[in-house]
């Protein structure tokens, strides 16, 4: 499930998947911190999974809270995007690593170019939500990092949606989604792309507990290394973190984005990390 793609026969109306917040039970991972991190990362061709198609190329301190995880399996590994919330937490997906047998998890911030010296830490916890009838679980993950990180142009945290903002759609809203994975023909971007899509109303696509957009103009698209990646509004010039990109959905011609929605999981959020969450 690594690259999550919906085809459907309608237009409208999408997917009817219903929250599922009195029904899910927190579960926990423990994950191993390699005293040699050089020596543990998969080393081959990664599995990708969505990446950002016709995006933009970002730059250094323009989405300082961005980070790559490379994901070490038993038997190969894969990459996702994740966002820093704190200086100890990134928020991702979690079929990133939910069924997998993941081993370790390290998380690259600092730079918009993914061979320059970064900043490199382990994760040594995930955390994650089932649903109690086994399907339909939130594609929403925490990953505790091993140790602090310091924060400053480079390494930031991003915003969560306040508590009032809990049942906001975010309708015809553009939000900017960024990421770290290919940009065609198999090969994975050297930089952090961009790119902007506009938020659909229920009327125009319903994925339930996911944000439904589409390209603000242009044909970009989510396709391979972007998943869990951040979708951000910008709010008087501060970024706040709505969606958590996870879909591709298609409907005939039409390619729509499906980001889980940030503000129904304040809680587990708050709860898990110890974050206080704005009024």
């Amino acid at each position: 499930m690594k690259l999550l793609i919906i085809i459907l026969s309608v237009v409208l109306n999408l997917v009817s998947a219903k929250p599922l917040e009195d029904e899910l039970k927190l579960f926990e991972l423990n994950l191993e911190v390699p005293s040699d991190p050089d020596k543990w990362i998969y080393q081959g061709v990664l599995k990708r999974d969505g990446r950002i198609s016709n995006g933009q190329q970002a730059s250094n301190t323009q989405f300082p809270w961005t980070a790559e995880l490379s994901i070490n399996l038993n038997n190969g590994g894969l990459l996702c995007t994740a966002s820093l919330i704190s200086n100890k937490w990134i928020l991702g997906a979690r079929h990133c690593i939910a069924d997998t047998n993941a081993v370790s998890v390290q998380a690259s911030l600092g730079s918009a170019d993914r061979q320059a010296n970064r900043v490199k830490v382990f994760a040594d916890k995930f955390v994650w939500l089932n649903s109690a009838s086994g399907t339909n679980h939130p594609d929403i993950a925490l990953f505790q990092l091993s140790q602090t990180v310091a924060l400053n142009s480079y390494v930031n945290s991003v915003r969560l949606p306040a508590k009032s903002q809990a049942s906001l759609t975010y309708e015809g809203q553009t939000i900017t989604a960024a990421g770290w994975g290919g940009v065609g023909g198999g090969a994975l971007s050297r930089y952090l792309q961009w790119t902007q899509f506009r938020v659909l109303s229920l009327s125009q696509c319903d994925l339930g507990i996911y944000l439904c957009s589409q390209p603000a103009s242009g044909s970009s698209s989510l396709e391979g290394g972007d998943s869990g990646g951040p979708s951000v509004i910008y709010e008087n010039g501060t970024p706040t973190i709505v969606g958590i990109n996870v879909m591709v959905v298609t409907s005939g011609s039409n390619k729509y984005q499906g980001s889980t929605r940030v503000n129904r999981y304040l809680g587990f959020i708050s709860d898990v990390t110890g974050i206080s969450l704005r009024s």
